[in-house]
């Protein structure tokens, strides 16, 4: 049941479910767009620190991680969903065709103005890590 009781200064304060409701939103919104937790092994404490000398610890969110048991060359097909959040960190989505024929989706969780993102037509090496993780590093021509 919706209650208003009136606050000093005469203004309504409303209290109840709808009040209630509104918190348990506002939580959840805050949740959908929170981080991921860094993995163990990233060596770095922030996702604004990502990308350091083109070395990316990346989710793997579509293809097989797992099936990765040594390093290997790939090539960036796109970059896509860059936009940054409220927070100045992009979530961009890149597709990498592996060397044995398989392609991984990965989220690269980064600050774009401080490290730049993954170009579609650029060479990387994907090495396993643990779990659906994977470290990306640039190779220099």
């Amino acid at each position: 049941m919706l209650r208003l009781r009136r606050h000093a200064g005469n203004r309504p304060v409303l209290l109840g479910t709808v009040g209630f409701a509104v918190v348990l939103a506002l939580t959840a919104c805050g949740q959908a767009g929170a981080e991921p937790a860094i993995p163990q092994g990233a060596g770095f404490s922030s996702w604004v620190q990502n990308g350091s000398g083109g070395r990316y610890v990346v989710p793997v969110v579509t293809g097989r991680a797992a099936a990765l048991s040594a390093p290997q060359l790939g090539t960036v097909q796109t970059d896509s969903n860059c936009t940054p959040d409220a927070r100045g960190l992009s979530h961009c989505h890149n597709i990498i065709a592996l060397a044995n024929g398989s392609q991984i989706e990965i989220v690269d969780n980064h600050q774009m103005s401080i490290h730049r993102c993954l170009r579609p037509g650029e060479t990387v090496r994907v090495s396993p890590m643990h779990d659906r993780w994977v470290t990306v590093q640039v190779q220099r021509p």
